[in-house]
């Protein structure tokens, strides 16, 4: 399965590479936009010592598994974005008809080449994290290494169950994935700066607070056994949920006209 999932991937990057200049602009936006971003930090914490006791150091972790995961999702599974579409044009049916899961075909559906910038800028910005707080060692980088994984999957799912929400709203609402997408990015910050109705969403609705703030609390070792539990619940949990209403919305699909 790996191997036509690579193969899918490779197709798709063959024929983005067709066109040079799009190409390389959709990887350049990608790190002008992040460096932007990781700039504007760095001016903010030239005039202040810390935001509700966090660091600059421990703010590039969170804003650099943020945008690594951002960047991974649309290089693996940007396909996501697609089901509306995919669903009000009868395209699904094609997918339907092969002998290959669904959810399996949408994910290697496309290939969003913005994601490499956001990828090397992600990288960039954890290892300015690590190195600004004296982390950078063997055991902080697996760790790294499994938040990334961890937060990819939080990603990719709820954004699974927001877009699948074509099988059941008639006419659909395309702008839907957006409004979540620029919700989950008030993730960028410590959450404790946020009133507790808005932490709530970032943890419970749109959990991109388990994909930053969390494993940064983690590497600077506040309630490490607590966290690291609810990280491993919250994205095994929230994958189940996601793969569970995607089919559930499968069987409700109608094919075009619906």
């Amino acid at each position: 399965m790996l191997k036509i999932f690579l193969l899918f991937k490779t197709q798709y990057l063959k024929t983005q590479m067709e066109y040079t200049v799009n190409f390389w602009m959709m990887i350049f936006s990608g790190i002008i936009m992040r460096t932007m971003l990781l700039g504007l930090v760095f001016v903010l914490f030239q005039n202040i010592p810390d935001i509700a006791g966090w660091q600059a150091g421990e703010i590039y972790l969170i804003l650099g598994f943020l945008i690594i995961t951002e960047g991974l999702h649309n290089l693996l599974f940007d396909g996501i974005w697609y089901i509306p579409s995919l669903v009000f044009r009868g395209e699904l049916d094609v997918m339907l008809s092969r002998p290959v899961s669904p959810l399996y075909q949408i994910l290697t559906h496309e290939l969003g080449l913005q994601g490499i910038g956001n990828v090397i800028m992600g990288i960039i910005s954890v290892g300015i994290g690590l190195s600004s707080m004296g982390w950078f060692d063997p055991f902080s980088i697996i760790l790294c290494v499994f938040f990334v994984i961890s937060g990819l999957i939080i990603r990719m799912s709820y954004n699974l169950i927001t877009l699948s929400h074509a099988f059941w709203i008639h006419g659909g609402l395309m702008n839907v994935g957006f409004v979540v997408h620029s919700i989950g990015e008030f993730a960028r910050y410590p959450l404790t700066i946020y009133p507790g109705f808005m932490r709530f969403i970032l943890f419970f609705i749109i959990p991109a607070g388990f994909i930053g703030y969390i494993p940064a609390r983690i590497l600077r070792g506040d309630d490490v056994l607590l966290y690291g539990m609810a990280l491993v619940v919250v994205t095994v949990l929230y994958f189940l949920l996601a793969r569970a209403i995607f089919y559930r919305g499968i069987k409700r699909y109608e094919s075009i006209g619906m």
